[in-house]
């Protein structure tokens, strides 16, 4: 190595000629980059929910739905001039790029009879509104079960449209668009004509919308961050603009880099995985930063440029590789996870990490011989390190035992955390998407939901007494538990039907007696709707399999899957096999909550199995393995405390929480490293004792690690104001395992080091 460095500054061109060459390579995978906006992204394609959904998705005509809600700004919707508008929005959801169909109470089929005869028409006719007229619409609207909860809510103000848009998927990303940018301008166009009312979106179309609005949001605000808490603070530190430049330039080729290998790799981008290039942004600094350091430190001992140069690259080549390296298996142990966006953040990060590695050794140094880098000398009083290792020498025992208190009462909050999925909480609250999705279902309708799909015996079965009797029973249940909403099936289709073939007498608003009758008021209600509206989100063309729908609460993942094992047991003990699926039900809502827990599972395999490559190549390289064991306790206990003060403060871990752990493990050891090194060099190569062997790695690199962990903290908390909150929950864990390492580096470290690695006595 100490060969290649001088070859390096010997020849400065040829090696950034090598730079380019590979950058240029690396850049050209980004032509075959794509990204997706899609949340099916989030599951592979063999998830059993996603199967499950899919499914119910093609068989009910349920894909890609649109959810608006109308507000009355004042007084309730059931005037003649709202009523017109929600008619008019109504019709104008039918324009709307792929719709196939367009629903409210204003096209809602009231039905009533006529003798024999079953008379379907739209509850709100067309032509002009009376006012008598927009009563009696009130009247039937707010009495009538199947609208209340779903197409108006029970104080009247709001109103619900909903769009059903099958996307062809042949390209998501101008489809999306597409339809959201359509609806906005049909937002637009109805608050001109109708300034009395508010317009909302949400459903799935404007769910992946939302997506590219937090990616676009984040590449425009987040990146620019970054950049400016690295240049600022390394001007400071250094007070000189030329060594946080050189910085910037490895951050951009480890970056643009990390980006192009995705695209060689085949890699779809995702919300989630993007952020893999604001981290290795914020990685690559440190690997810069402790050259650098140590490069000032030789031209204060009155080296010149190259000389100081050689012995940075000397001290430094191998903790930063280390490190790199140990950073590349955190995060490659994301391969573990079960949601593939986060196994393509650990492979870009893992990327752009190692691309780091080769900048800052190579790169970094050609480019400091061949411009004009000049650093100030530090003046001499600048000796808090040494006082800082006096500190921890005195303080040893104390410090120890303290700072084993702590470790244990931090990492006792574990307990505390609960896995909690809300898909609609993934955005930032200043969304339009988010405020939305939270004001539907605060005012009208769960935006969550258990959908069942329940079989009767035989085709037409549906019309059966004794099946409709087991799907009212379900129905029954689900009303009786707190978290529902409203239960959605084809009882009360049958309900009304068989009350209004009995005059409208509500003592008929039961289950027919016959399964004939029952067939018959369902086959004329289905001959009288009009073109365009079926009820084929109802039940299939053989009328063999129904569509049972729970709206819930806005609740949490956890107890989402709780309430799915509840309705399970129930059909276990009080129906027959052959009347549900054995897996229950399904719903986006539920597969968020399976598959954070499977990635939290799957990852406590990831992070063992990096501790055990990082422990294990830690104690080789450093040809120490009573080392090697020393380390593993300011490794592993940054991640227990962190996950700890989460569970005490917040309580809740999702999909992207899951990931931290193995994460930042990869991270944080780099502090370790970088101090175990440097104490090892003086117990090796200068016959130190362990006291004096801490004095000269606090010495050393007390100062780079202090940067280094302020420039990680700043930038993982720029991650942490992401639009995304899966990115931004991420980040803030991040942050908080840093800040805790770097005190177990400094405080806990040593103190051990000295109780551990006492020298023998000789014989």
């Amino acid at each position: 190595m100490a060969s290649l460095h001088r070859w390096t500054l010997a020849h400065p061109w040829w090696v950034l000629l090598l730079t380019l060459l590979f950058l240029l390579s690396a850049l050209s995978g980004t032509r075959a980059l794509r990204s997706t906006t899609d949340y099916r992204a989030y599951f592979g394609p063999n998830n059993p929910e996603l199967r499950a959904f899919e499914q119910i998705e093609h068989q009910f005509e349920q894909k890609e739905t649109l959810i608006i809600a109308l507000q009355a700004r004042s007084g309730d919707l059931f005037t003649p001039r709202k009523l017109e508008a929600l008619r008019a929005f109504t019709e104008a959801g039918w324009t709307l790029p792929y719709a196939l169909r367009s629903q409210s109470l204003a096209n809602h089929q009231d039905s009533r009879a006529e003798g024999d005869d079953i008379i379907v028409e739209a509850l709100v006719p067309d032509g002009p509104i009376s006012e008598a007229q927009a009563r009696r619409i009130r009247d039937k609207a707010l009495d009538s079960a199947e609208l209340v909860d779903r197409f108006v809510s029970r104080d009247g103000t709001v109103a619900a449209v909903v769009v059903n848009t099958p996307l062809p998927h042949r390209d998501l990303e101008a489809e999306v668009p597409e339809v959201a940018n359509a609806l906005r301008a049909l937002f637009r166009d109805f608050e001109q004509r109708y300034p009395e009312l508010a317009f909302h979106a949400s459903g799935v179309v404007m769910l992946n919308d939302a997506m590219a609005q937090t990616t676009a949001y984040d590449m425009r605000h987040l990146f620019p961050l970054i950049y400016l808490l690295v240049l600022i603070g390394l001007t400071l530190y250094f007070r000189a603009l030329l060594p946080a430049l050189l910085t910037l330039a490895v951050i951009f080729i480890s970056s643009l880099s990390a980006y192009g290998i995705a695209g060689h790799l085949g890699i779809v981008l995702t919300a989630a995985s993007l952020a893999s290039g604001l981290i290795v942004t914020t990685l690559a600094v440190a690997d810069c930063v402790h050259l650098l350091v140590s490069w000032q430190k030789r031209i204060n001992a009155g080296d010149d440029k190259r000389s100081a140069l050689l012995e940075s690259l000397r001290i430094n080549t191998a903790p930063v590789f280390l490190t790199s390296i140990t950073t590349a298996i955190g995060f490659l142990s994301l391969e573990f996870a079960d949601s593939p966006p986060f196994r393509d953040l650990g492979n870009i990060v893992a990327a752009g990490v190692l691309v780091a590695l080769f900048a800052s050794l190579f790169t970094l140094p050609a480019l400091i011989m061949l411009l004009p880098v000049k650093l100030r000398a530090r003046p001499a009083s600048h000796v808090w390190p040494q006082r800082f290792a006096e500190f921890t020498i005195r303080r040893q025992t104390p410090l120890l035992w303290g700072g084993g208190a702590v470790i244990l009462l931090l990492s006792a909050g574990i307990v505390h955390n609960r896995f909690g999925d809300n898909y609609a909480e993934y955005f930032a609250e200043h969304l339009p998407f988010r405020q939305a999705t939270d004001f539907i279902n605060e005012r009208l309708t769960g935006m969550q939901n258990l959908q069942f799909v329940l079989h009767a015996p035989e085709p037409g079965g549906i019309n059966e007494p004794e099946f409709l009797r087991r799907v009212e029973a379900f129905a029954n249940w689900f009303e009786s538990q707190p978290e529902t909403r409203k239960v959605i099936s084809i009882v009360d289709l049958h309900r009304r039907l068989n009350r209004t073939m009995h005059g409208d007498d509500p003592a008929y608003e039961r289950i027919p007696d016959e399964r004939l009758l029952a067939a018959q008021y369902l086959f004329f209600y289905e001959m009288s709707l009009p073109q365009g509206l079926s009820l084929n989100t109802l039940f299939d063309p053989d009328k063999q399999h129904t569509l049972f729908v729970v709206l819930l609460d806005t609740i949490e993942s956890a107890q989402l899957a709780a309430l799915n094992q509840r309705a399970l047991e129930w059909l276990q003990e009080n129906q027959p096999a052959g009347f549900y699926d054995a897996s229950g039900g399904v719903g986006v809502g539920l597969m968020f909550a399976r598959i954070s827990e499977r990635n939290f599972n799957s990852m406590l395999v990831g992070l063992a199995v990096a501790i055990v490559l990082i422990i294990g190549l830690m104690a080789l390289i450093m040809r120490s393995p009573r080392i090697g064991l020393i380390s593993v306790v300011p490794n592993l206990v940054p991640g227990l405390m962190a996950f700890g003060v989460w569970g005490y403060s917040v309580g809740k871990v999702g999909i992207s929480l899951a990931v931290v752990g193995s994460m930042t493990l990869g991270i944080v050891v780099d502090d370790t490293i970088h101090f175990l090194s440097k104490y090892l060099r003086a117990r090796k190569e200068l016959g130190a004792d362990p006291a004096r062997a801490v004095h000269y790695a606090f010495d050393t690199v007390g100062t780079a690690l202090l940067l280094t962990s302020a420039i990680l903290l700043g930038g993982f908390l720029a991650i942490s104001q992401s639009a995304y909150q899966l990115t931004a929950y991420m980040g803030i864990l991040t942050a908080i395992t840093i800040a805790l390492a770097l005190l177990a580096d400094f405080l806990f470290l040593p103190p051990l080091l000295l109780r551990l690695d006492r020298d023998k006595p000789r014989a």
